[in-house]
């Protein structure tokens, strides 16, 4: 990438980081409008990628049922209820398909979407509403770990990067950056939690063990993306975040670490 690219990314991601700061420190319902907006964006995107490979997908079908879990989020966790309304939409999906003689293939393309990435967006949304003793230490676990990896990964796998780490999915990805963001990004994990601790009173070692754990799901949940892209013949998901590309490929990695890290902590029984 030439320095006015790098420089672009960073203007990106410090202005995203920047919002999202502010969206947290506002309350639930503005973190709950931040996820549900990167889902109605990310929705797209997948739906694009989808069409791109011959399907002839929708993204309302993901952005309604999403909708519906946000609204449950806010006023109760009602799981039988979402699974109901999300139950019924997916059946006026399969009804349209009837009347309308849309193939089936496409129906279910558009069900995909509703899995991924929409499906672990609404994690985000869902623990944004949640007390804060469950929402910071998952959500920080998530953040420092995989922006970290991430970051590490990518300048110290261009600087020192000489094995290929999947070269048929991402070419420009290596052993090397890998092992040094997986590293980095736990060890700017370990420094968050001494700065933060009292956001996430939860004993050291788990934090260290869930963001290792994070770090590694994360470049997983990259490759995952980049796979898409590439059956997809696309080299973003699109050019909604100048330097990032779009939403699913800023927030691959964060998909698959937050699952990790609930799960982890859980285990753990720290939450």
């Amino acid at each position: 990438m030439k320095k006015s690219g790098t420089a672009t990314r960073i203007v990106t991601g410090v202005a995203l980081l920047a919002l999202l700061a502010a969206c947290v420190w506002l309350g639930p319902v503005t973190r709950l409008c931040f996820f549900y907006t990167f889902i109605w964006f990310a929705a797209r995107e997948m739906s694009d990628a989808l069409n791109r490979m011959g399907f002839q997908t929708h993204p309302w079908i993901a952005r309604a049922i999403a909708f519906v879990a946000c609204v449950l989020f806010c006023v109760k966790d009602e799981t039988a209820f979402y699974l109901t309304a999300a139950s019924i939409i997916i059946m006026l999906a399969l009804l349209a398909a009837l009347f309308r003689k849309i193939a089936m293939r496409d129906v279910l393309g558009s069900c995909i979407i509703c899995l991924y990435p929409t499906l672990f967006l609404l994690g985000y949304a869902y623990l944004s509403v949640q007390p804060d003793t469950l929402f910071y230490p998952v959500f920080l676990i998530t953040l420092f770990a995989a922006a970290g990896c991430d970051i590490f990964a990518y300048f110290m796998g261009r600087a020192f990067g000489r094995h290929k780490l999947c070269p048929s999915i991402s070419p420009h990805k290596t052993v090397e950056g890998a092992v040094a963001g997986s590293l980095c990004g736990t060890a700017i994990s370990l420094v968050a939690w001494l700065i933060l601790k009292d956001f996430a009173p939860i004993p050291w070692f788990v934090y260290l063990i869930s963001a290792f754990f994070c770090t590694i799901a994360g470049q997983l949940g990259d490759l995952v993306a980049s796979m898409i892209k590439r059956q997809a013949g696309i080299k973003d998901f699109s050019d909604l975040l100048p330097g990032h590309g779009g939403v699913i490929d800023r927030v691959d990695s964060f998909c698959f670490a937050m699952p990790v890290a609930f799960f982890a902590l859980i285990l753990f029984e720290t939450l």
